[in-house]
């Protein structure tokens, strides 16, 4: 549903000669939140390129799709982005290795628990989430600018 939302944002900014109604936004927040996860999971695995030539060849051919008349491919891209930089936040995944020392029995020593993330996990969290509140403070501030620009009559 946010990344439905980001495509509707993206297509308020530069659509502005229609409405745009529809789903696809959020389903190319989909597609990219599948690409953040593959990126992100990359070593689990096995057909690693298959996967990744196949979901590019997927996106690629449903983008193309916005090129037809009455498509709006602005909230493809939205969606996309939001979807993509939220896979980053909500798909983060445990390594393998790790296991959790909470649930251990009484008087057990466990052997040194490996760290529940990889740094990088870390950084590209935090990275996709400062870049989605910027973006949608950034909508924000551009919309306030619009509206105090545009003067309705009233009368």
């Amino acid at each position: 549903m946010i990344s439905g939302f980001g495509g509707s944002l993206l297509s308020s900014l530069f659509n502005r000669a229609g409405i745009s109604v529809g789903a696809s936004g959020a389903l190319f927040g989909l597609l990219g939140a599948m690409l953040s996860e593959l990126l992100t999971n990359w070593t689990i695995y096995a057909n690693k390129f298959v996967a990744l030539l196949t979901l590019i060849f997927i996106i690629a051919a449903n983008l193309g799709v916005g090129i037809l008349p009455h498509v709006d491919n602005f909230a493809h891209l939205g969606g996309f982005t939001s979807g993509f930089l939220l896979g980053f936040i909500f798909l983060i995944r445990p390594q393998y290795g790790y296991f959790n020392q909470r649930n251990n029995p009484r008087g057990y020593a466990a052997p040194s628990a490996k760290s529940k993330h990889k740094p990088y996990q870390y950084v590209l969290w935090i990275t996709s989430l400062v870049l989605l509140i910027a973006g949608y403070a950034s909508y924000s501030f551009t919309m306030n600018r619009l509206e105090n620009k545009i003067q309705i009559p009233v009368g």
